[in-house]
């Protein structure tokens, strides 16, 4: 008979063995909070719930998604990623192997990205609560000290460092029994070494920002900088780094690629003189070597996002589309 974890009456003796049972999985990665670095700049802190439909996937589960979102976030904003808590809801019933699955895949993550696991927490809750089991990471890095980084300006680059819509292809190919996640990788991946590598690579001040494309797809990203900039963004369609599998299961799915779930991807804003070093440095990276110039900023218009076709006509970027209902 397969063991799994149990709701007793007792629920925080649930969640302690639930718990213990994570600390020591995650032992060997674990451990107190590195020091600060003595050369001043600011701690940073990014706190994310990951919620994963099925939380178990074809190359990877919801711990290599929740730890390599969080890392990467902070990577983006310009921290040196140092650490981060782990804080598991796991339902009635799921099997414990599965539990053992989930560890393996944040101790994998962990040491890829060069952190280490600060704190561990867990909670049993009852059978049809959750979805398996949701992760909430907190993440904690050290930003250095320096200017911020100048504005952008009309005629600055947008640069993608991997393929969309891979992880939002696979997943609901899994999800929707379809198959495709045998050709398509989920992308899950830390990035801390080639965001570290493109910032050596490029002048000082050339790099006005980095964002991390996750959930939301590249058009969260592109919308919520232009509302924080002010700017307008146009970005050529036929430029967009996507692998052929996955724009054929996405187009199967009625998902667009700029509005699937994205893993192990972030955008460059960079001057234009400054591209071809952050190009070579990013594509240097096994991560990175499908980088790609993608479009730029431009002056303020009627839409802040304009995704333009392959006529060389430019259209603001539409609403996302719902994805069809899964097959019963």
């Amino acid at each position: 008979m397969t063991a799994q974890v149990a709701l007793s009456h007792d629920q925080e003796g649930a969640a302690g063995g639930l718990r213990s049972l994570l600390r020591d999985a995650l032992g060997d990665v674990s451990g107190p909070c590195p020091p600060l670095p003595a050369n001043g700049g600011l701690p940073m802190l990014v706190s994310r719930t990951c919620v994963v439909d099925p939380p178990f996937y074809g190359d990877g589960d919801i711990g290599c998604a929740a730890v390599c979102g969080t890392v990467n976030e902070l990577a983006a904003a310009g921290a040196v990623p140092l650490g981060l808590s782990l804080s598991a809801v796991v339902e009635a019933g799921l099997a414990l192997r599965q539990v053992r699955r989930v560890a393996d895949s944040v101790r994998r993550a962990v040491r890829a990205a060069g952190v280490v696991v600060l704190d561990v927490d867990a909670r049993v809750v009852r059978a049809g609560e959750a979805d398996q089991i949701y992760l909430h990471t907190t993440g904690l890095g050290h930003r250095p000290p320096g200017a911020p980084a100048p504005r952008a300006a009309p005629g600055d680059r947008l640069v993608l460092s991997a393929p969309l819509g891979g992880f939002g292809a696979h997943v609901l190919s899994v999800r929707g029994g379809l198959g495709y996640e045998s050709v398509i990788p989920g992308g899950c991946v830390p990035l801390t070494g080639l965001l570290a590598r493109a910032r050596e690579a490029v002048p000082q001040g050339a790099l006005r920002a980095v964002r991390a494309v996750g959930r939301g797809g590249l058009a969260a990203v592109l919308r919520a900088y232009a509302a924080e900039t002010g700017h307008g963004l146009r970005v050529d369609e036929a430029a967009l780094p996507v692998r052929y599998e996955t724009r054929i299961a996405l187009e199967v799915l009625g998902v667009d690629p700029v509005h699937a779930a994205t893993a192990g991807c972030a955008l460059f804003v960079v001057a234009a003189g400054a591209v071809d070093p952050l190009l070579t440095a990013v594509r240097a990276d096994p991560c990175g070597r499908a980088a790609a110039v993608v479009g730029e900023v431009t002056r303020t218009g009627a839409a802040p996002v304009a995704l333009a076709s392959a006529t060389g006509l430019a259209a603001p970027l539409r609403a996302e589309r719902e994805p069809p209902v899964r097959p019963a």
